[in-house]
């Protein structure tokens, strides 16, 4: 090694060559020669020696070594750095026979000039076939659809195509040393950086999608795919970036998001059950309602949650996606508060062609279908109403004018009747139409809700009968009338029967006149006859009087015993009065315990007061009470007995028996006779009014009998005596065991 270094020097006596740092030059990694002042080669390094083979290059000069040099780079840069004795550096090439980039590093020394200069012709060939593959490759990129970056090692950019230009909105210029947070949005540069910051450690390519921000403030979308390039081991990774646009893509997405959060809230928000089961059964998602209500989170399946119901919504469900068509069904579904009826809509779910199972909405109809259930119990209600009465029902539409009539309609009309007002105006009769017609226009006019109106109505067959129709109206939320129902009655059967009572009660009047004529005789004869015997003995007794009077001193004891038994006799005829006048007084029924055996004396005493041949047989206990009015009772079996005795007029035999008889709540009195019976044409109508066997008899006793006894809470028969004759029952209510006793009859 010294040997060669030192066959690169020459003793040059009185130069500074022996001032220079051999040892130095001898340890650098740099090529080294020393030029003299007259710029000859004085000495070169082993690493010299080898780049130059310098065996003829000492003491010579370099002008004739390297005749190239004459006028190029390395001339201009020796002279200046002889003159001005200050060191620069420069590159530069020397052709043949060097044919070599060199980088030259001039330092004067005391009078010498050292040059320092190592080869670069690699790498400044590599440099230049990297430019000009950069340079293809750049021309190749700028017609790319991505854009593509290089970042140096302080993130400052170092090389972008056209494409990254566009997408960023400045030139190559503008870009040119930028650092990323130039032109990155400031919501992404914190997450962003510490991600490369990570991914740079190991190297490891990554992928996101960030926002860029464009000079004019616009928000640029795009997809960044990140990886790193290590030249050689001693320098850094550089960071190469792709950036493909996708800000629709990402408003696209937004937008869907945005539209599922909406759909989302939606679905939540119904009323409905809405959810989505793929073909296993499982759901899939599950609204708000559907979640709250019965617990179903998607993930489960329909047999966890309604194991009764699975095989049901199997089947439906299997019907859906083998069919592809909508099915409706109405189900029950078990809830905590009890069964409910849903209406369900199932659709088949597809996505990209394929059925994946089914999308159903389920409304609670459990309230409808109570309201309509309601509803048709109340419209039967409502038909067999209207069948009962066999009114005519209608509804009069007065928007459009049109009626709709109830099946019981054709009853009355005797037709199907039509949907025109015309229709029923023409079958009013001509003289009452125009009053009905008006009438009912001013009606809807008027502001009432309630309108009725008698008037002749035609039927079918042409004949008229009288109807009574009476309407409702009804009217919206601004008060104009909607529509009008109503009913139409046929009362002719009701007028007639009024009619036919209004002749009756004509001849109830005449009749009654001549029937009060009889009765004032029949109670005249009764009253004299009644009162005829006490009032002979009160006269008997004052004649006895007199001729106690007429024979001298008279026995006051014996005068005063026939004074007494005068005034007896005449009270006992004013009692007689006043029995008659109560049986035939009018008023209400007063019931009140009454001791039976009194009523049924003073009747039978009053019956049979001419009837001295009839026989009289009473079985009444004395005690024995009912709950009566004591005139009314009495009326009752004065009839009775009187009917009785009349019933034998002609017989041989003739005997009255009256019996009372205890049936637990009620007393059944029994008045039995031997008399001619009942015929059998009128044991039907026996106690109608006006049913009589007696010649020029009104018939009205017997219905008398039955309506007081029925006003008593009792009732009335007659029925075949044994043997012969005919009995007549009735009941009565007994009194209640502790009841007062009855108060003494007022004369």
């Amino acid at each position: 090694m010294a040997g060669s270094a030192l066959s690169g020097r020459i003793d040059t006596t009185g130069t500074a060559a022996g001032a220079l740092p051999i040892a130095l030059f001898e340890a650098t990694t740099d090529c080294v020669l020393v030029l003299d002042r007259d710029w000859r080669f004085i000495y070169f390094n082993e690493r010299s020696q080898d780049e130059l083979d310098t065996q003829d290059l000492l003491g010579k000069t370099i002008w004739t070594s390297f005749p190239d040099t004459a006028g190029s780079t390395f001339e201009e840069v020796y002279r200046r750095v002889a003159k001005n004795r200050v060191s620069e550096t420069f590159e530069a090439y020397y052709p043949d026979p060097l044919d070599a980039w060199y980088e030259v590093h001039a330092v004067p020394f005391h009078d010498m000039i050292v040059v320092f200069f190592r080869n670069t012709t690699k790498r400044k060939r590599a440099s230049e076939a990297l430019l000009q593959r950069y340079n293809e490759l750049d021309t190749v990129l700028s017609y790319a659809g991505v854009g593509i970056m290089h970042y140096a090692e302080d993130h400052r950019l170092v090389v972008s195509n056209e494409q990254f230009c566009r997408i960023l909105g400045r030139t190559r210029e503008e870009l040119d040393g930028l650092p990323m947070e130039a032109f990155t949005h400031p919501d992404d540069i914190p997450w962003s950086a510490a991600i490369l910051a990570k991914h740079r450690e190991t190297e490891t390519p990554f992928y996101i999608k960030k926002r860029y921000i464009r000079p004019d403030g616009e928000v640029i979308w795009c997809s960044v795919a990140v990886s790193f390039v290590r030249y050689c081991e001693a320098e850094e990774p550089a960071t190469i970036v792709v950036a493909r646009e996708i800000t629709e893509e990402m408003e696209a997405q937004q937008r869907a998001e945005e539209t599922r959060t909406l759909l989302q809230s939606v679905v939540d928000s119904a009323e409905d059950l809405i959810f989505v089961k793929n073909t296993e059964g499982r759901f899939v998602l599950t609204n708000e309602r559907m979640r709250s209500q019965f617990g179903v989170m998607p993930g489960e399946h329909e047999g966890d949650r309604f194991p009764e119901e699975a095989g049901r919504f199997r089947a439906e469900d299997d019907e859906v996606i083998s069919s592809g068509k909508r099915l409706v069904v109405e189900e029950r579904f078990p809830a905590p508060e009890g069964t409910r009826t849903f209406q369900t809509i199932k659709v088949p779910w597809q996505r990209d062609g394929e059925i994946r199972g089914i999308i159903a909405i389920s409304r609670d109809i459990s309230e409808r279908v109570k309201s309509e259930a309601a509803l048709r119990e109340s419209e039967e209600r409502f038909r067999l109403a209207a069948l009962a009465t066999e009114d005519a029902i209608w509804e009069w539409d007065l928007r459009r004018g049109t009626i709709e009539w109830s099946s019981s309609s054709a009853s009355l009309t005797g037709e199907k009747p039509g949907n025109s007002l015309d229709w029923w105006s023409d079958r009013i009769h001509p003289d009452d139409r125009e009053d009905v017609v008006n009438g009912i226009l001013r009606f809807l006019e008027s502001g009432d809700q309630r309108w009725e109106r008698q008037y002749r109505f035609r039927r079918a067959d042409g004949s008229h009968g009288i109807v009574f129709d009476r309407g409702y109206l009804v009217r919206d939320d601004d008060g104009t009338p909607t529509r009008m129902i109503g009913a139409i009655c046929d009362i002719t059967p009701r007028i007639e029967a009024q009619e036919r009572i209004n002749r009756l009660q004509a001849q109830l009047v005449q009749i009654s006149r001549v029937s009060a004529m009889e009765a004032m005789e029949a109670m005249g004869s009764t009253l004299a006859h009644e009162i005829n015997q006490p009032l002979a003995a009160a006269g008997n007794y004052l004649l006895g009087l007199g001729r106690i009077m007429a024979g001298g001193e008279p026995d006051l004891a014996a005068v005063q015993s026939g004074i007494d038994q005068a005034h007896a006799e005449v009270t006992r005829a004013g009692e007689i009065i006043r029995r008659l006048r109560r049986l035939v007084e009018h008023g209400s029924a007063e019931t009140r315990p009454v001791r039976l055996a009194e009523p049924v004396r003073e009747a039978a005493r009053l019956a049979l007061s001419q009837a001295a041949d009839v026989a009289l047989t009473v079985a009444v206990p004395p005690d024995m009470e009912v709950l009566a009015d004591p005139v009314q009772l009495q009326q009752v079996l004065f009839n009775l007995i009187r009917n009785s005795a009349d019933a034998m007029r002609g017989c041989a035999e003739k005997a009255i028996a009256i019996e009372a008889q205890g049936t637990g709540r009620d007393v059944c009195l029994r008045v039995s006779d031997t008399g001619r019976g009942i015929a059998p044409e009128m044991s039907d109508r026996l106690f109608s009014a006006f049913a009589s066997t007696k010649a020029g008899g009104l018939g009205v006793g017997l219905s008398i009998c039955r309506t007081i006894v029925e006003a008593h809470g009792g009732r009335i028969w007659a029925e075949p005596a044994p043997g012969r004759g005919a009995v007549f029952a009735f009941t009565v209510p007994a009194a209640p065991a502790g009841s007062p006793p009855p108060p003494a009859e007022a004369g």
